[in-house]
């Protein structure tokens, strides 16, 4: 029987044989998306028409509810919708990686991870058409964030990377059992409301802890400050810092543990 470090280095291996494969999961992730919309004209640009309606709607309506002026807030919540729509749908998503992968994890020979590859791609190129919503907002708000705007490469590698941990987790998972991906679809749901996305940070000052304990929130500010012009703040790198090594540690010794038992379970 095969030692936890044996474990660990075949999870290993498995993934340096799925990053050796790049041209595959590239091609199945980009086929995903645009197999979802055979036969339409706009293709996945719907994703990117319906993110900017109920950008421009919730803007107009929450600027006015709130009481801000329209140029503040839509900039923010329009970054963060489209943040918020990568984490989300990765972290659902997640939940059906191995089930919908289940006939060729049994029929073809293949790394374990180009699956989760595959998918985390496929997000991606789902996020790149929404983000075409951030350029509108930036040409027609004027907005001119400068240098620092170079922060969000290192951001958006931060958020990929928890995705990837967060699918290597959850797909065994909701693969061993069925019940897990409508808790986890349910509890997203509560995560939206208690995350800052359509309400400030500024009016709940006085119970910051809330936010240092909600992930999410860090994951989206390290990523929609810069694109604001501004650097974020300490707090929020370090933290996602310091859960992209716990959670990578996590998911690679889950991972090692449950590969061999995937393709049985899907």
């Amino acid at each position: 029987m095969a030692s936890a470090r044996d474990n660990v280095a075949m999870a290993l291996a498995d993934m340096a044989q799925s990053i050796k494969r790049r041209e595959l999961w590239l091609y199945l992730g980009w086929r995903d998306v645009k197999s979802q919309y055979n036969r339409s004209i706009i293709g996945p640009f719907w994703l990117t028409l319906s993110m900017g309606v109920m950008v421009l709607g919730l803007g107009v309506l929450y600027s006015e509810i709130l009481n801000i002026d329209v140029a503040v807030y839509l900039p923010k919540l329009a970054i963060g919708l489209i943040v918020w729509g990568l984490i989300n749908g990765t972290v659902i998503g997640a939940c059906r990686v191995f089930i919908s992968a289940g006939t060729a994890l049994r029929q073809i020979r293949l790394p374990v991870s180009v699956f989760v590859f595959q998918f985390v791609w496929g997000q991606l190129i789902s996020f790149g058409h929404n983000f075409l919503i951030y350029i509108v907002v930036v040409l027609v708000f004027a907005i001119n964030p400068g240098w620092v705007v170079l922060l969000f490469v290192p951001a958006m590698m931060i958020v990929v990377l928890n995705g990837f941990f967060v699918s290597l987790i959850l797909g065994p998972l909701c693969a061993r059992f069925r019940d897990v991906p409508m808790i986890v679809a349910s509890v997203m749901q509560i995560v939206f409301f208690m995350t800052p996305i359509i309400w400030s940070t500024d009016s709940m000052s006085h119970r910051s802890f809330l936010l240092t304990a909600n992930p999410f929130y860090h994951l989206i500010e390290i990523i929609r400050d810069p694109l604001l012009g501004r650097t974020g703040t300490l707090e929020n790198w370090m933290v996602c810092i310091g859960l992209t090594v716990a959670l990578g540690a996590f998911a690679t010794a889950f991972f090692a543990r449950y590969r061999a038992r995937i393709v049985y379970w899907s």
